[in-house]
C-alpha cells in the first residue's frame, strides 16, 4: 500500500476510534439507590458501562457519571441523567432530566441538554438544577468555573464565572441571567469536588 493510502487509512481508523471512544459512557462510583433504565445497581466493582440513550436515576443516593470525551456528572439525590450522543450536532452526549447535577468538563467543551442546549467550555464546573411543574420545567444553569453560552432565539447568553440562567422553552429572549456567590456551596458542590479532587 502506498505512504498516502496509509496515512488515509489511519486517519480514518483514528477518527473511528475516538469516535467510539467519546461514545463510551460509564457510571464510576454510586452510593445509595441507584438505578439504570429502571433496573437497581448493586455493588459497583468497577465502572459499569451505559448504552447510549439509558437513563441513570438516583433515588436516596447519589452516582457518578463518566463520559469518553472527559466530562464527569455528579448526580444528587432524586436525580437523573440520559446517555444521548449524537456528533452530528456536537453534543457531548449529556441530558439532565430530574434534579441536580454538576457536570465537570474535560479538555474538550460539550453541550449539555437540560430544557435547552448549553455549550461548555473545557476544564469548567457546572450546576443544572431541573425544577418547577412537570409541564413547565425551568433548569437553572449555574457557572463555577469555565463559560457557558445558552442560545437565545435572538442571542446568545454567554455565562461567566457568578452567572446563571433559568431556562424554560417558553421564555425565549425573556430569559434573564442572573449573579450568584460561587462561595456559596452546598452538599452536591462539596461532594463533586472531593470526588474530582477540586
Amino acid at each position: 500500500m502506498k505512504p498516502l493510502l496509509l496515512a488515509i487509512a489511519f486517519s480514518v481508523l483514528g477518527a473511528a476510534a475516538s469516535s467510539a471512544e467519546w461514545a463510551r459512557v460509564s457510571i464510576a462510583y454510586v452510593e445509595g439507590s441507584v438505578y439504570v433504565d429502571g433496573k437497581p445497581l448493586q455493588r459497583l466493582e468497577a465502572e459499569l458501562p451505559v448504552k447510549n440513550g439509558s437513563v441513570v436515576r438516583t433515588e436516596k443516593g447519589r452516582a457518578e457519571v463518566v463520559f469518553g470525551r472527559g466530562d464527569t456528572v455528579f448526580l444528587d439525590e432524586n436525580s437523573s441523567v440520559r446517555s444521548n450522543h449524537d456528533f452530528n450536532a456536537n453534543s457531548g452526549g449529556i441530558e439532565i432530566v430530574t434534579g441536580s447535577a454538576i457536570v465537570i468538563t474535560g479538555e474538550v467543551g460539550s453541550a449539555v441538554r437540560c430544557e435547552e442546549t448549553v455549550h461548555l467550555s473545557d476544564a469548567g464546573i457546572f450546576r443544572f438544577d431541573v425544577h418547577g411543574p412537570a409541564d413547565e420545567k425551568f433548569c437553572k444553569v449555574r457557572v463555577y468555573k469555565g463559560a457557558a453560552a445558552a442560545q437565545m432565539p435572538s442571542y446568545v447568553w454567554v455565562l461567566t464565572p457568578g452567572k446563571m440562567i433559568d431556562l424554560n422553552r417558553l421564555c425565549g429572549d425573556h430569559t434573564p441571567r442572573f449573579e450568584f456567590k460561587i462561595e456559596d456551596l452546598d452538599g452536591l458542590d462539596r461532594w463533586s469536588r472531593e470526588r474530582a479532587g477540586k
